[in-house]
């Protein structure tokens, strides 16, 4: 049977620049922007950490948060790549479900700030009646005028890989006939202070799987996909860039920052979706690890890997993009989709030394591939852990 959720359209914004095609470039050559955040974060700490930026000159004018900015340019490019306006969806059912972590948490320090001095201004009631009625995914409908279903998704690291099997969930039950799906954070104070305070932040670019691996390097950006059901693609006439093929999400609840070693909720959420989609571990070209660097997570994701998908290569891409935070398994599933489509995954970057202790080396240099779909997958706090099987646009030709 052919996959009932198409990915019509796909597009991201992150330290490579803006735009797929700058991705690719990234993911081939290692090259993006990794620097001091200077003045995007006033930290009272005394040691700075470098971050991967999106390039000054990609950053979108326009008012809201960067986050929301960052996806709606996202979201523009995936509308491109399908061929289709916002506008033309107004007779479907379209829904939109965003996740994020940055956009969702309290961001209004300067207020803060004042109140703690007893010195709020006239203006701050604005700008906090703003924040707690914001929604993400509420002012992407609003944009574009949709009217289906509305979600943020807020599971920390996974809310990407959530937002986007959740809005596949809509599509696979009839509920919605197109969904704008995908994740979206910003580099600011809270994540910037408190992966430091966790003592998992690196100074150096982070090294996935590498046996001297010494932590995480925080990024930022957004990745927007077009998610269509079979029949409005074809009423749309738009050719599938991809699939979601299957879903699922497992909370082990083991720690609030640190992953189950033997990552029990992963090997649940990856045996989960490899059941929806109808799919093994040998149908697999590669598994798109979320491999932030960190002793912890890289080891427990080794163990699951060395379970359940035996013998499928391994790539690991933060070491170009960085850990975009709620974004993350949104970016990591577009990447995913450009291996899929130009037939090849791309090397792990950061990775210099093999550590015997987790039995697994990443592909280091590119490598063809044949096969046409792949795992991808999200780990965070809190114990949440989410997997996607995805399509590429080939699959089951």
């Amino acid at each position: 049977m052919k996959p009932a959720c198409c990915i019509g359209g796909a597009g991201v914004i992150c330290a490579c620049g803006a735009g797929k095609d700058a991705l690719w470039n990234g993911l081939q050559t290692g090259r993006s922007c990794f620097a001091l955040p200077a003045g995007r974060v006033n930290s009272a700490l005394a040691d700075r950490y470098p971050v991967f930026l999106i390039p000054k000159e990609d950053i979108p004018a326009g008012r809201g948060s960067l986050s929301l900015r960052y996806f709606l340019t996202a979201a523009q490019e995936a509308f491109s790549q399908a061929g289709v306006t916002p506008q033309q969806l107004a007779g479907l059912c379209a829904g939109v479900c965003v996740g994020t972590s940055v956009d969702a948490s309290f961001h209004c320090f300067d207020s803060y700030a004042r109140w703690t001095k007893n010195a709020l201004e006239e203006k701050d009631v604005d700008i906090l009646q703003d924040y707690f009625s914001s929604s993400t995914a509420m002012a992407v409908a609003k944009e574009y005028g949709f009217t289906g279903p509305v979600q943020t998704v807020v599971t920390a690291c996974a809310s990407g890989t959530d937002a986007i099997g959740l809005a596949a969930s809509w599509i696979n039950m009839g509920v919605c006939d197109a969904v704008l799906c995908g994740g979206t954070d910003e580099i600011n104070l809270i994540p910037y202070d408190g992966f430091i305070r966790l003592l998992i932040s690196s100074k150096e670019k982070c090294k996935p799987f590498s046996k001297n691996r010494a932590g995480i390097n925080i990024g930022e950006g957004a990745a927007a996909l077009l998610l269509l059901s079979r029949s409005a693609a074809e009423k749309l006439g738009v050719s599938p860039a991809g699939f979601v093929l299957g879903y699922a999400n497992a909370c082990d609840g083991y720690h609030p920052t640190a992953p189950d070693p033997q990552g029990k909720g992963l090997a649940r959420a990856i045996s989960g979706a490899l059941k929806q989609s109808g799919l093994h571990a040998a149908d697999m070209a590669f598994i798109n690890a979320h491999a932030t660097a960190s002793q912890a997570n890289d080891a427990a994701e080794a163990f699951v890997f060395n379970q359940l998908l035996a013998g499928v290569p391994v790539c690991a891409t933060k070491g170009v993009t960085g850990h975009t935070l709620g974004a993350a398994g949104a970016v990591e599933a577009v990447i995913s989709l450009l291996c899929l489509n130009h037939g090849q995954v791309t090397p792990t970057w950061g990775f210099e030394e093999e550590d015997p202790a987790l039995h697994l080396v990443p592909v280091t240099q590119s490598e063809v591939i044949s096969k046409t779909c792949a795992v991808s997958c999200s780990l965070a706090f809190g114990g949440c852990n989410a997997a996607l099987i995805l399509g590429g646009r080939h699959y089951g030709a």
